[in-house]
């Protein structure tokens, strides 16, 4: 069984509310970055041109939608900036390409060519580190607090 999230971020954490929500903005801006780390620098998602990492967008409203770019980078942190302790949150690839290169794809596309492709799974791997982000970011967040 899933732990909680207030169970997640511990007891220090789990005192105000302003805690939880400091904690929970916090893990989301380090899954975002985990969304973004490219294979180059250590991460699971495909490098060309950066352009795929660049697309990830955040919104309160619903998923964002795809488009062809070029992209400039992440709101994800002016996003979480702003959110409200149980406001929900969606992050996702703005690039059209993106669920190809996350899942793979084998087939023709719709000009004729042939693919047989591997996906990367790299928004998987980095849903699969949130507990790991949510103890880490209680964790930085404590310490920044008792340094003061």
């Amino acid at each position: 069984m899933a732990e909680s999230f207030a169970a997640s971020v511990g007891r220090w954490a789990s005192k105000t509310p302003e805690r939880i929500a400091a904690v929970r903005g916090r893990a989301i801006d380090l899954l975002a970055d985990e969304m973004a780390l490219t294979v180059r620098d250590g991460g699971r998602v495909p490098f060309q041109t950066g352009n795929l990492a660049r697309s990830i967008l955040a919104s309160t409203q619903g998923m964002p939608n795809t488009a062809e770019g070029p992209f400039s980078g992440s709101n994800v942190g002016l996003v979480t900036a702003t959110l409200g302790a149980m406001q929900p949150m969606w992050i996702g690839y703005t690039a059209n390409y993106a669920k190809r290169q996350n899942f793979g794809f084998v087939g023709a596309d719709s000009l004729g060519r042939v693919y047989n492709q591997a996906g990367a799974y790299f928004v998987e791997n980095a849903i699969a580190k949130w507990p790991e982000f949510v103890k880490q970011a209680a964790k930085e967040l404590q310490t920044a607090v008792e340094s003061r």
